[in-house]
């Protein structure tokens, strides 16, 4: 039996299928354009054609570039997690996926990946970092760190070069953060990662 995807019962779909505060922060309609962002952001990565290797990190910012701010909110990584996996359910519900090839991007036991530690990294910091930044900012530090360490030789790891690298990039994604406050979370990060 040959199913065809349909956008508006997908969002109706992903619209019952996603947290309460996402239904809150979202109608119908919007999460209709999340998705179709979500589809131009697989278009305009359509290079390899599995289309498996999901950027999260970079979906989001995709998504929240593009998005018409005055028609809906920008989406944060964990939610733009929930409406791919509503997405997903969706498409197995009207058998375009089987339910053993539906793709969990955010989970793999050989890789420690920042999606599966920043919940806890994140508890793990002190109060007056989390009064200042949330949890959306915590993990595009991580990211950034993450991106200048596959940017330089390992050999050449420079911890003051690498905070100046991380308080620049934020600071074009309007997260005013201090030094001293990426050196408390990197060191957070390694404590854990110690123990892990």
């Amino acid at each position: 039996m040959e199913n065809n995807y349909n956008e508006t019962d997908a969002a109706i779909f992903a619209h019952k299928h996603v947290s309460f505060p996402m239904q809150q922060k979202y109608t119908t309609a919007q999460i209709e354009y999340l998705l179709d962002l979500v589809y131009e952001y697989y278009d305009a990565i359509d290079n390899d054609a599995n289309g498996v290797d999901v950027n999260i990190v970079e979906m989001t910012s995709f998504i929240n570039q593009n998005i018409s701010k005055n028609f809906c909110s920008p989406i944060g990584y964990k939610e733009l997690e929930e409406l791919l996996n509503a997405d997903n359910a969706y498409m197995e519900s009207i058998g375009l996926l089987e339910p053993e090839n539906n793709i969990d991007f955010f989970e793999n036991e050989d890789i420690v990946s920042i999606e599966n530690i920043i919940d806890d990294i994140y508890a793990l910091l002190p109060q007056g970092i989390k009064d200042r930044y949330g949890m959306d900012d915590i993990f595009d530090v991580l990211c950034m760190e993450c991106n200048y360490l596959n940017s330089i030789d390992y050999e050449g790891i420079n911890e003051d070069e690498m905070c100046e690298y991380i308080q620049q990039n934020a600071s074009d994604k309007d997260i005013e953060i201090s030094i001293d406050d990426i050196k408390n979370i990197l060191s957070v990060e390694a404590s854990f990662l110690g123990e892990y």
